[in-house]
């Protein structure tokens, strides 16, 4: 099971909702081999959920290959640049697959170039990523002009894109034009870790024990299981970004000290230097003594730990 989550190159977590995104996009991928339209595909997700490194992963699983005929490039990943405009794409792409010439040209010679070179290089799929840029470059009329040219790219490539972004952006890019919405039917979302009933605490305490043997530092046990749950996940509110850079920099500390396991103390100070300017409204969770429970303050929005605690007894038992 090691093998299944652990990607010993990238050092990260493959954990079911990685998976599930993953295998949407290759069933998108082999689809659109035998569809008279590309099976396009959106991902959406909050800063810190993970959204470049899946798409990153997925790309480096297909590798570029060189062939007496050329550079093959099965799998494309790409960025939209920020600021965002048609012709800065285009040149964007186009540079990420080798043209030397890449932004020299009208726009018109420039996306010919794009759509002749894609086709050379045997590419099945395109992963763009940052696709917020685009709302973030601040007018509707850039909206309107990418969602235009993607589906005239999409059309003349005839392969699939996925496009990635913040929650909401991507949605706004595709809906722009109802032709580019309908190419794009397969819609997915990267959430955080929840922490509200059995399951989804089952499923945060796997990945956190995974965690733990990709940073090879295990956590201190002298706080009771679900409690350090309960800390990590106030701390981090799920982010796979926020826990690995808890776990990561705490383990440093711990390391640094010559310790074999993770102690509070190091999960506070890697709070206090690497999240707590991130997440403002709170209080350290790992300031609390291991000999008694974290109480989230009263002032506090946060509801996650106001659960029925027996949960922690099926847990502890596990």
């Amino acid at each position: 099971m090691e093998n299944q989550f652990l990607n010993p190159n990238l050092n990260f977590i493959r954990y079911p909702q990685f998976n599930a995104i993953q295998n949407q996009i290759t069933r998108c991928r082999e689809l659109s081999k035998s569809s008279l339209e590309p099976q396009c595909m959106s991902l959406e997700g909050e800063t810190g959920c993970g959204k470049s490194i899946l798409l990153k992963d997925y790309a480096s699983r297909y590798p570029r290959q060189e062939t007496e005929h050329g550079t093959i490039i099965p799998v494309f990943y790409a960025e939209f640049p920020s600021p965002t405009t048609v012709k800065s794409t285009v040149a964007a792409l186009l540079e990420q697959l080798g043209d030397p010439g890449a932004g020299k040209g009208t726009v018109w010679a420039l996306n010919s170039r794009l759509v002749r070179l894609i086709k050379n290089r045997g590419v099945e799929l395109v992963l763009m990523d940052e696709g917020s840029n685009i709302i973030e470059s601040g007018t509707n009329h850039i909206t309107y002009s990418i969602s235009d040219w993607l589906k005239m790219f999409i059309k003349q490539t005839n392969i699939p894109v996925l496009i990635a972004g913040m929650e909401n952006s991507v949605s706004r890019i595709i809906n722009a034009n109802p032709q580019l919405s309908r190419l794009f039917a397969c819609r997915a979302s990267l959430k955080p870790f929840y922490f509200n009933d059995e399951k989804s605490i089952n499923s945060f305490s796997m990945f956190i024990s995974f965690a733990e043997k990709a940073i090879e530092i295990p956590l201190t046990t002298d706080v009771q299981k679900f409690e350090m749950l309960s800390r990590i996940h106030y701390a981090t509110d799920g982010y796979v970004g926020n826990i690995m850079n808890l776990l990561r920099n705490a383990g440093s500390y711990s390391k640094d000290r010559q310790g074999n396991c993770i102690e509070l103390n190091d999960l506070s100070i890697a709070f206090e230097e690497r999240l707590s300017k991130h997440v403002r409204t709170k209080v350290n969770p790992f300031a609390t003594p291991c000999t008694e429970k974290f109480e989230i303050p009263e002032n506090s929005d946060d509801s996650f730990l106001r659960i029925n605690y027996t949960i922690s007894n099926t847990l502890s038992t596990k």
